[in-house]
């Protein structure tokens, strides 16, 4: 392509954005005439533009409060866009000293071109829907009217709060495309806030200072100024890609590109300095010194007897240990509820069986103890819930047990009977946590794990000349692969889960076995035989099939040229399978893949697969190691490679040949 033909090629593509009307209440034919969206023709809806606008005022009674505003104009492409025709903004109702929040909308209109005019049509009160999700949270919820694919709708809603310590986030990016987005602040100098952006972009930003003059109603009703510097604060981005979740991906949440304002210092001239910017001490202290958690982390009188009992016999602090944890998963079941707040109380929990995750953990953490281990509450934010950027108690929803027992630091979570020393539930592995020693500091503790979780395949299988296997299968689980299979499939019916298992792999079973079902220190151990494995060809006097037989993947997880989230397995992880395959007497081998070591520089992952014959036996062995749970984007393209190679080799085909 000759430059003069790239450059009308650009213009040709950005000439629909840039030709957009960024003014709410113009509607263009232009608009409601496009079919697909220029930049991403698979999406179903578009946000022309999103535009907010936080500024402060000043009452009489109640000081400083802020308001934020918002004005959205969106776009449907396609049928299964006009599940944007329904919009629903949460706020909170939660405050013990301050009034509710609440949210306003207006100026909800929906635009259609109906014999070449455009047509409006305004929101009736019927389309507006107020709900209750929980003792904290209410949310209004508006359905535009007369909405289908090729509509533009566009309103405007204004957020109220007298909370002023957090300031609302504002979203740059959501799941379609964003053409255009803006954010603006307008705060007094006096109010200082912590700005985090999150998510990969270049956010373009501007800021000025200057005086302002507001009038408000005083004492007897009289009007009056204030004069104060407000530092007026804009943040704008263009051309923004759908947020789109990528396979092993923690929380897509985390990657969202988004703005958030937190109050760290309050400075008038007349009156002292308030800092409001907590460390991580601060929030252990603050949590800790709470009544609801210290008083249930000092209860007493209801559980010495029977742990006293329990471990009576035992000298190691581990067996005490393990005693004790396992007293609380059978004891206490999980109701299902997050917190590091107790629900019921710790006492109450114990006695009628069932608690919140805090109920439970700190029964734990009392018991153990009362036995002279030393435990601590660990302060942490689930997957769910996203990564914590900076010191706040609203970062956490989650508390577990760390343990030090021969200088060696134990992690539990009793709310799931299939977890361990170390293993705990999947929803917990979300970077580090802090843990609240004895002197209330926060101690920061590595929650993901280190240590490999196996999977090993042994596989011993007889090939016949019609093309059929037959043979005997041992799978070894441990650490997490094991957890994992209790959770998923201990307690599933066994029938249901072999009928699975036969379906998956195209397999009759027999003599199926499953060791260490219950024993959760051992790994998970599967023996059975199989028959019929229909996994090869046979073309002429040829036999073809897959080293791997009916364990084949051939599906590469990765298929992005790039990536722009950081690559999470959860935990480090080996799958290992050591094949041995009796050819049918009267064939040879015609052809065998080729075996290759690879590895990235950092040893992070490794890929063994070896492949060889003698005149009656194929023997396959192969190892692939991940050897941490997350990876930077920049991993992405060796990653992507070198899972790649692995399918490569797992679909490449074994051929005999009938002598």
């Amino acid at each position: 392509m000759n430059l003069k033909k790239a450059i009308l090629l650009m213009v040709l593509i950005h000439t629909p954005l840039n030709a957009q009307k960024l003014e709410f209440g113009k509607v263009t034919k232009q608009e409601l005439e496009e079919k697909i969206h220029p930049i991403d023709t698979s999406a179903n809806a578009a946000i022309l533009f999103k535009k907010a606008r936080t500024h402060f005022y000043y009452t009489d009674k109640k000081g400083f409060q802020c308001e934020t505003t918002y004005e959205i104009k969106l776009k449907i492409y396609k049928k299964e866009g006009l599940i944007w025709a329904n919009y629903s903004i949460p706020y909170y109702i939660g405050w013990s000293e301050l009034d509710n929040d609440n949210v306003f909308f207006s100026d909800v209109v929906t635009y259609n071109l109906e014999d070449n005019k455009i047509e409006k049509t305004k929101l009736s009160a019927q389309g507006l829907f107020k709900e209750k999700i929980n003792e904290y949270w209410m949310k209004k919820t508006i359905t535009f009217p007369n909405v289908k694919v090729g509509s533009v709708i566009e309103f405007k809603y204004k957020l109220v709060s007298e909370n002023i310590g957090r300031l609302p986030d504002f979203d740059f990016q959501e799941t379609i495309p964003v053409n255009f987005a803006e954010y603006r602040s307008e705060i007094p100098v006096n109010y200082v806030y912590n700005t985090i952006l999150r998510g990969y972009s270049s956010v373009e930003q501007e800021s000025k200072d200057e005086i302002f003059t507001q009038s408000f109603t005083g004492e007897h009703n009289l009007t009056q100024q204030l004069s104060y510097t407000l530092r007026k604060q804009k943040y704008t981005l263009k051309n923004i890609p759908a947020l789109i979740e990528e396979p092993y991906t923690d929380n897509v949440e985390n990657y969202r590109i988004k703005i958030e304002k937190e109050l760290s210092q309050i400075a008038f001239k007349d009156s002292p300095l308030k800092n409001y910017a907590q460390t991580w001490n601060d929030v252990a202290k603050s949590i800790s010194k709470n009544e609801k958690f210290s008083k249930e982390f000092h209860a007493r009188g209801y559980f010495e007897e029977i742990v006293k009992k329990s471990i009576s016999s035992e000298e190691s602090n581990l067996n005490k240990t393990k005693i004790i944890f396992n007293h609380v998963k059978s004891k206490i079941k999980w109701n299902g509820n997050f917190g590091y707040y107790p629900e019921i109380g710790v006492k109450e929990a114990y006695y009628k069986n069932v608690g919140n995750v805090a109920d439970i953990n700190l029964n734990l953490i009392i018991m153990l103890r009362s036995a002279g281990i030393n435990a601590s509450p660990v302060l942490i934010s689930t997957r769910k819930n996203g990564k914590t950027v900076f010191p706040s108690r609203e970062g956490f929803n989650y508390l577990i047990v760390s343990a030090n027992i021969d200088n060696q630091q134990i992690l539990m979570d009793a709310t799931d009977p299939n977890s361990t020393f170390n293993i705990l539930p999947i929803r917990c592995l979300n970077g580090t946590g802090r843990a609240i020693n004895i002197i209330e500091q926060a101690e920061e503790i590595v929650v993901n794990p280190t240590n490999l979780s196996k999977s090993i395949t042994f596989i011993q299988a007889d090939l016949s000349s019609d093309g059929t296997f037959k043979g005997k299968v041992r799978l070894t689980k441990s650490d997490y692969n094991a957890f994992l299979f209790r959770d998923r499939y201990a307690n599933t019916n066994k029938d249901f889960y072999l009928e699975k298992l036969e379906e998956d792999n195209n397999l009759i079973i027999a003599e199926y076995k499953l060791e260490n079902e219950k024993e959760l220190d051992k790994m998970i151990i599967e023996t059975f035989s199989f028959s019929n494995a229909n996994v090869s060809d046979i073309s002429g006097d040829k036999i073809i099939f897959n080293p791997f037989l009916f364990y084949t993947n051939n599906v590469n997880p990765f298929k992005q040229d790039s990536r722009s989230m950081p690559i999470d397995f959860v935990f480090p992880k080996q799958d290992k399978y050591m094949i041995n395959i009796a050819i049918p007497e009267g064939y040879q081998v015609e052809y065998l893949p080729k075996s290759v070591t690879i590895t990235l520089t950092d040893k992070s992952v490794f890929l063994n697969f070896n492949i060889s014959s003698d005149n009656d036996k194929i023997t396959i062995q192969s190892v692939f190691d991940v050897n941490k749970s997350t990876f930077v984007p920049s991993d992405y393209a060796d990653l992507k490679n070198i899972f790649k190679i692995y399918i490569e080799k797992q679909t490449e085909s074994i051929i005999l040949k009938k002598i």
